[in-house]
């Protein structure tokens, strides 16, 4: 996708990492962005502390934690 944000490009990069195609990476990233936005909104947090919890929360269930 031309003119990815930089945000999109890195969460898409960890998704790649974690074993994901890359459409499939490109598509979860953009709704983890989509998720964080809303979250950032409803409990009145940075978009990047949302971010941080939607992450964590993704690397965790990688794990099986």
């Amino acid at each position: 996708m031309p003119d990815e944000p930089d945000e999109l490009i890195l969460i898409k990069s960890l998704f790649l990492q974690m074993g994901a195609p890359d459409e499939q990476a490109e598509t979860m990233a953009y709704q983890l962005l989509k998720r964080a936005e809303q979250i950032a909104l409803d409990r009145k947090i940075s978009i990047v502390e949302a971010v941080g919890i939607l992450l964590k929360q993704v690397v965790e269930a990688q794990q099986g934690s």
